[in-house]
């Protein structure tokens, strides 16, 4: 099969690569018709370190990309919920699948500390391919709702699940005050599902004014970075918002949101820190702040996301600015490495590929 292979830093390649197999009697087989880049997805490509891995270096080569969706084509003996023409989303990776935690979609916390993202490593393939293997079916895959759109299905296979985490463990709640601090595709979701959860007001910070834009067509008020402090103090009465979503991942936009936070607010850090990120914590203690730093379950999140956006309350509309086939994934990883102010996600198509 044709698939989007690492062979290190920028680079990339489309090529032939081996068609998974059924390995487990709880997993099963996908065609994939369509997959998105995540911004994490660069910490790779630029070779950098993630977690104990340091892609700078890394020897192996493995299919990369963690969000698709597809068509079931095979499952294993004891899969439940999924049958052969079943259209599905995935979760951007699993646990063991027997503990509670990975019971309830909580992958991020595995018992069994047997975490495995897709397209990190050769321990999970990743999903930017024409076959993939899915783990763990009946928990780690959901079948595509009536009224879900392909582009909402794919940022349920983690940005939006990842928003959505951040607004809730930030404590959004109705009448509420928030900030978000970066303005990609995760903050540019967190900003509509902060709404959606009934925060009053929702600043969004973003040096870019492509993205400014967008937020701003969802009713919130657009600041870039120099001027959020002063003007979220002055429509404060000088106290802060209840929350702050930080979806950048480095330390002065974690020291942003400690700042841009009342005392006895609550912090949500979304973005991806690299190994070696360091945060004063003395004012966050000062400021009796809670702080959530974490990663996303993606499937824990499906029970009360979905029914938010089969029902509209939650549009995800507009996030996915430019598409590739996957022959030319190695465009679409450039083009959004360049950040450019028109780029927000990048959606690969492989169904059109594969008729032609």
């Amino acid at each position: 099969m044709k698939a989007m292979v690492f062979h290190g830093p920028r680079d990339f390649r489309y090529e032939d690569h081996p068609e998974p197999k059924l390995s487990g009697a709880r997993d099963l087989l996908l065609r994939v018709e369509a997959c998105s880049i995540c911004g994490t997805d660069l910490h790779m490509y630029h070779g950098k370190k993630l977690g104990p891995v340091d892609y700078s270096a890394f020897p192996m080569r493995f299919c990369v990309g963690h969000e698709a969706i597809g068509e079931v084509v095979e499952v294993g003996r004891e899969v439940l919920r999924h049958r052969v023409g079943d259209r599905v989303l995935l979760a951007g990776g699993v646990g063991c699948g027997r503990c509670a935690a990975c019971g309830r979609g909580a992958f991020n916390l595995c018992e069994a500390k047997r975490v495995m993202p897709y397209g990190f490593s050769p321990m999970l393939e990743g999903l930017q391919a024409e076959y993939a293997l899915v783990k763990q079916a009946d928990l780690s895959a959901l079948r595509i709702p009536d009224g879900v759109s392909d582009e909402q299905a794919l940022l349920l296979t983690d940005a939006l699940a990842t928003a959505y985490v951040g607004a809730s463990r930030s404590g959004v709640r109705p009448g509420c005050s928030v900030a978000v601090i970066g303005l990609g595709p995760i903050g540019r979701l967190a900003a509509e599902v902060s709404f959606a959860l009934g925060a009053e007001r929702v600043f969004a910070i973003d040096p870019s004014a492509f993205r400014r834009e967008r937020a701003s067509a969802l009713g919130a008020t657009a600041l870039a970075p120099d001027e959020a402090l002063e003007r979220i103090r002055d429509a404060t009465a000088g106290a802060g918002v209840d929350c702050v979503i930080e979806a950048v991942g480095n330390e002065d936009t974690v020291e942003s949101a400690i700042r841009l936070v009342r005392s006895g607010g609550q912090i949500a850090v979304l973005g991806v820190l690299e190994r070696g990120a360091k945060t004063a914590l003395m004012p966050a203690q000062l400021k009796s702040l809670s702080i959530f730093v974490g990663v996303s379950g993606v499937a824990d999140a499906w029970p009360a996301l979905v029914p938010l956006v089969v029902a509209r309350k939650i549009r995800a509309e507009g996030v996915f600015t430019h598409s590739f086939p996957l022959v030319r994934g190695s465009d679409a990883f450039a083009l959004f490495d360049e950040r450019k102010d028109t780029v927000m996600k990048v959606r690969i198509d492989v169904r059109e590929e594969r008729v032609a």
